[in-house]
């Protein structure tokens, strides 16, 4: 499937809509402002398509049924993977968990069909927004993929074969893979798991007694081998060096795990000897903030993220999915990739969590391409096949409404919309530099066959000479468009988030450039932090909801940064250190809803926060 530039309507209203005179917001729209918003990460909707910062499409139906009325035009400038997409053919179709929200916020949306028009710069988001808002019958789509599947097991299922300890034919599930240590004091190799993994009870030791010395060792101060190989398209790699460390298989109803045998590397051998599909990409990377020496040793190729049996099985399975008809065909592809970068290269991973008796399998690392020292290599055919339970679900979910999505692969500084046709705006803009989306998609955008443009990425990225400024021009432009396209009551809602005040400086100076303020602020809670927000030195828990609009701003005068921080935490009383995260974000809104620079960042208040939790006293702020 091509993706242009232009826009490409992919679902179509069967029964046209009355253009309505009005479509101004329901009466009770300042209720969604009053308290943090929960939005969960979870449900087939959420779960069909892993994508960072993603908020679930349920929360913006509401969003968009309680600021318009059907009938209404709705753009989202910085669309992602489309949510604020799903979010419209939602409004039709609401369901349980959105009409439950409403009623707890105390609104009453006006549901029905609704039009919106997405813009995208990227390559996959626009793909998975054009997929997922053009939704095959759900049932046609089943039966796709259970012939996809019977196609890749008589094509693939020698690459899974394994047999169980006693000697039994079995499928295998997924193999852990192990670094090798290199001993700084003799040179002795040494696995990493055989190093530090520990059984009953389960754990993982920081250090271990060499074999060859006897001297104890601190595995992060052990360099790791690595050797000279064959890639997947057979050019030399210098790469680390990994060995099976444990193997997990079925056989019948029986699951089971054990540690390698001949076996297993007797099946690698034949993987080795066999070529992948002549359509497998054999692209180069391009890499930015991402890049880290100390695990992206030799991966300078899109194949270098795989095993060559997983790079061979989603090769294949891209190849069996372009054979089908169109009607399911871009949606099956979508299946594959939506399982892939989670799942299906080095950066899954096994994790150890308190009271477990084995480790527990998980995916990639949100925001970054990580891989750990026990990688995992997963079966790609079981994957897929239990991954589309979430998109059949999506599809009954979403199949069938009356509302209309129009997805742009293109730039949002300048959008083919005309002047004052939008109703309202929901849009998630990308956070500074946040994550590197351009980067991190690459993963998945090399089987689509087009990366995205970086040029026109709002970023600030070092690797692309992008800076705060810079960042903020791009910013300015694409809020001047928005303000183009709005009709003079429209409203925008506008979720940020970052721990840096000049990022918050640009934000507000986009906005304000372009003749918006802001007439109320929110904050919207995830449920699940995203592993940025978890391992961050100094993140942000929720993300500032701002409603804007286009009336004359009335600055508080006397009002400064510090005193709003200072009342912030004065006003949380003993709380303050409880959810800090939290109350930055609320000192955030409070700035942008007074007129003010954000011009501490949450670093700052943090300490701040403190000091007023140890002294017992109010925060001593110059006012």
């Amino acid at each position: 499937m091509s993706l242009e530039r232009e826009a490409t309507r992919v679902h179509s209203d069967p029964q046209e809509v009355d253009n309505q005179k009005n479509h101004s917001p329901v009466a009770n729209t300042a209720d969604l402002y009053k308290t943090p918003l929960p939005s969960t990460r979870t449900g087939p909707l959420y779960n069909a398509f892993s994508y960072p910062t993603k908020i679930s499409p349920e929360v913006i139906a509401v969003f968009i049924a309680a600021h318009t009325k059907p009938g209404a035009t709705v753009l989202d400038a910085f669309a992602g993977s489309g949510t604020t997409g799903l979010a419209t053919l939602l409004c039709d179709r609401p369901t349980d968990e959105m009409r439950r929200l409403a009623d707890a916020l105390g609104i009453k949306p006006k549901w029905g069909p609704r039009t919106a028009h997405l813009f995208e710069i990227g390559t996959l988001g626009s793909f998975v927004s054009q997929t997922l808002c053009r939704p095959p019958e759900p049932e046609t789509f089943a039966a796709a993929v259970n012939e996809l599947c019977r196609r890749a097991e008589e094509k693939l299922s020698w690459l899974y074969e394994a047999k169980d300890a006693s000697g039994s034919p079995g499928t295998l599930r997924h193999m852990i893979w192990s670094e090798v240590l290199v001993c700084p004091h003799c040179g002795n190799e040494v696995s990493l798991w055989d190093a530090s993994v520990k059984t009953k009870p389960l754990s993982m030791s920081d250090t271990f007694r060499c074999k060859s010395c006897r001297k104890q060792v601190a595995i992060g101060g052990c360099e790791r081998a690595l050797e000279s190989s064959l890639d997947a398209f057979g050019r030399k790699q210098l790469t680390k060096k990994r060995v099976i460390a444990r193997v997990h298989g079925r056989s019948g109803s029986a699951k089971w795990q054990r540690p390698p045998t001949p076996e297993d590397h007797e099946v690698l051998t034949r993987i080795a000897k066999t070529r992948p599909p002549k359509s497998a990409p054999n692209a180069d990377l391009v890499w930015g903030e991402l890049r880290r020496t100390g695990y992206h040793v030799g991966i300078e190729k899109l194949h270098h993220f795989y095993t060559k049996r997983n790079f061979i099985a989603m090769a294949t399975l891209f190849d069996l999915a372009a054979d089908f008809p169109e009607d399911v065909r871009d949606a099956l592809r979508l299946l594959v990739l939506s399982y892939n970068s989670s799942h299906s290269t080095l950066m899954t991973r096994v994790v150890l969590k308190k009271g477990q008796s084995d480790f527990v399998l998980t995916g990639s690392q949100s925001g970054v391409l990580y891989i750990s020292g026990l990688p995992v290599e997963k079966n790609i055919l079981e994957g897929v096949r239990r991954k589309s339970k979430a998109f059949i679900d999506s599809f009954h979910m979403l199949h069938g409404s009356r509302s209309t999505v129009v997805v742009h692969n293109g730039t949002s500084e300048s959008m083919s919309l005309k002047p004052h046709s939008v109703d309202y705006v929901f849009t998630d803009p990308p956070f500074g530099a946040y994550i590197p989306y351009a980067e991190l998609n690459q993963i998945n955008e090399h089987w689509l066959g087009k990366t995205t443009d970086r040029a026109r990425e709002v970023i600030v990225s070092p690797s692309q000479s992008k800076g705060v400024s810079e960042y903020g021009a791009m910013m300015a432009s694409v809020f001047k468009d928005i303000s183009r396209v709005l009709k003079p009551e429209g409203l925008a809602t506008v979720v940020f988030h970052s721990a840096h005040s000049e990022v918050w400086r640009a934000l507000a100076q986009a906005y304000v450039a372009a003749g918006f303020t802001v007439e109320a602020t929110s904050v919207l809670d995830k449920i699940q932090a995203s592993f940025k927000q978890v391992v961050s030195t100094v993140s942000v828990k929720g993300d500032p909801l701002l409603l804007l609009s286009k009336r004359s701003p009335d600055r508080a005068v006397g009002k400064t940064s510090s005193k709003i921080a200072a009342e912030v935490i004065r006003d949380a009383g003993n709380s303050s250190l409880s959810d800090p995260q939290l109350l930055y974000s609320q000192f955030v809104g409070k700035c942008l809803q007074l007129g003010r620079d954000v011009e501490m960042d949450a670093k700052a208040f943090y300490a701040l926060a403190r000091a007023e939790v140890s002294s017992g006293r109010r925060p001593s702020v110059d006012r």
